[in-house]
């Protein structure tokens, strides 16, 4: 039995692949990329086809009504069965995290990321918290890395090619205390045009669980400087997207 996705989990994983589709480093941006749309005679992603079917894709509202054709049923099973597991969450379940400061900041929607627990990858981190706690940062990226990023992970892209800004405390993963400072990283971008549940053009930050390893470099959190990390991050929520913790913003 197909699994179906909830209106609102369906709206924010088709936007999510819309903004990595939109992006002329599409090539790099849709990861993963659904196996039935690469070419049957070269297996080349064929995005022109991905990129139509997405257009051609009912509305939340619609979706149940509609008899879908064979691409868009097999986009729907890759985003049901082969991509992040997501549920919607209250905006106050964060509000602990949320800036003192900026009290007109706050997501308009959050998706908790469903981390499945009887992985090794889970048993590492639980391993890890257990020896050196953790805290809560948030990460902010262009619209066009959110659906790579939350099927793939945060990865550390400095001094390559990948890299989108600057490193001035060094390389790695940067996040910060402060969802203020994450959001001066999130560039708003376009998404999927049909979106009711969310909106057509957002911008996404992650909050996410970070292991407080020694190797892990802290700034002065209480002056908003940016944690970096180079491992041990895992997102929660999607706000806005926070797509990974994430929060999208429209």
């Amino acid at each position: 039995m197909e699994e179906t996705l909830a209106p609102e989990v369906y709206d924010c994983l088709v936007s999510l692949l819309c903004g990595a589709t939109n992006s002329v480093r599409k090539a790099s941006m849709v990861n993963p990329f659904p196996k039935a749309f690469l070419s049957e005679k070269t297996r080349d992603r064929d995005f022109d086809r991905l990129e139509q079917c997405l257009e051609s894709l009912p509305g939340p509202s619609a979706l149940a009504a509609t008899s879908l054709s064979d691409d868009q049923r097999v986009l729907l099973r890759f985003l049901a069965e082969d991509c992040a597991r997501l549920r919607r969450v209250p905006v106050d379940d964060i509000a602990v995290h949320l800036d003192k400061h900026h009290t007109n900041l706050r997501p308009n929607h959050v998706f908790q990321v469903l981390h499945p627990s009887a992985t090794t990858s889970a048993e590492e981190f639980a391993a890890l918290r257990d020896a050196h706690g953790s805290t809560f940062a948030f990460h902010g990226s262009s619209i066009e890395h959110w659906f790579s990023i939350l099927n793939t992970g945060l990865r550390n892209f400095s001094g390559t090619d990948k890299q989108k800004t600057g490193s001035l405390f060094g390389e790695g993963i940067y996040l910060s205390s402060a969802l203020s400072v994450a959001a001066d990283f999130s560039r708003m971008g376009g998404c999927w045009a049909a979106s009711e549940v969310l909106s057509p053009r957002m911008r996404v930050v992650a909050l996410c669980e970070v292991i407080k390893h020694p190797e892990v470099a802290q700034r002065d959190v209480e002056q908003d400087h940016p944690l970096e990390a180079d491992l041990a991050a895992r997102a929660l929520p999607l706000l806005g997207f926070r797509v990974h913790q994430q929060v999208l913003h429209p």
